[in-house]
């Protein structure tokens, strides 16, 4: 088979139905290999009742361990990695290999998805223009693929980059795709390949962890940017993106736990913040103190 579908699952078993009804609603068939990550729930059962369908299961050790093990079983020359919770559009895989007809030398190919809600509803998407050149530059900036199923990777490119690394699953795709268009070209088709589910789980909803995993493989590829300067400065820029998008949906939370008067939780979160993102803090106090004296003059007027 051209391409290898490979969801990893843990305790999704109720949304891994239709990631798979997805992948077998394509037109060209493909190799699905399901990981049951550990999971306490039905993801097995769902996964056996699934016609063609390869169940491996392990003992909980988190996304990338489970990916990197669908990797290993993979057979096709393609590989997208398709969250459980997550779905394909009907012609996500044809239009993938038709990206790598076109430019065989391209170690990765991606497209656009679609956010739905927990329900499968789809919600509108703003729209994302399409990265013409440049592709890693691009990528150190901001991550375009920011649900895993809008890429197709080939599968020796994956290899050949050691597969995800571990100790930071919230980012360990952003990671990949940096080590990937680092080393091989790559080619953004534009086209709708998936649908990206918003839900209350989502680990993409820890602000926590996403800032401090971001970071991390932002570190991590800072190295290879500093001998060049185009290079470096498009991390720099991306550093602050992360820090500004991530420490702006963390002060959010932040401001939540005060309203509520969880003070320990604010607390801790704001240490975070303050490792993470330094300058926010002043950013925040002067508002506030900004806020406090309008509140006073508008007391003192009344």
């Amino acid at each position: 088979m051209t391409v290898s579908v490979v969801i990893p699952c843990f305790n999704q078993a109720h949304y891994l139905g239709e990631a798979l009804a997805s992948v077998d609603a394509q037109r060209e068939r493909a190799d699905v290999i399901v990981v049951d990550d550990g999971s306490t729930d039905d993801t097995a059962g769902v996964a056996s009742r699934s016609g063609g369908v390869r169940c491996l299961r392990q003992r909980n050790q988190g996304l990338a361990v489970a990916r990197n093990a669908g990797l290993a079983a993979a057979r096709g020359e393609y590989v997208v990695f398709l969250d459980a919770d997550d779905r394909l559009l009907p012609d996500a895989v044809d239009v993938g290999v038709d990206a790598f007809d076109r430019h065989p030398e391209r170690g990765l190919v991606f497209g656009r998805a679609v956010m739905m809600g927990p329900d499968g509803a789809l919600w509108p998407t703003p729209d994302q223009p399409r990265v013409e050149r440049d592709h890693h530059l691009a990528l150190l900036r901001r991550n375009p693929n920011w649900a895993p199923a809008m890429a197709m990777f080939r599968r020796s490119a994956v290899v050949a980059a050691g597969g995800f690394a571990t100790g930071f699953d919230a980012a360990a795709d952003y990671d990949l795709y940096l080590r990937v268009s680092h080393g091989t070209p790559v080619f953004d088709h534009g086209r709708l390949v998936a649908c990206y589910r918003r839900h209350s789980h989502n680990m993409s909803a820890n602000a926590v962890r996403m800032l401090r995993e971001t970071l991390t493989v932002m570190q991590r590829h800072r190295r290879f940017a500093a001998a060049d300067p185009e290079m470096l400065a498009a991390w720099r820029e991306g550093r602050r993106t992360w820090r500004e998008f991530y420490g702006t949906a963390l002060v959010e939370e932040i401001r939540g736990h005060v309203r509520r008067g969880e003070w320990n939780r604010a607390l801790v979160k704001a240490f975070v913040l303050a490792r993470h993102h330094p300058r926010r803090i002043p950013r925040e106090l002067t508002r506030r103190i900004g806020n406090m004296r309008r509140y006073d003059v508008v007391r003192r007027s009344s």
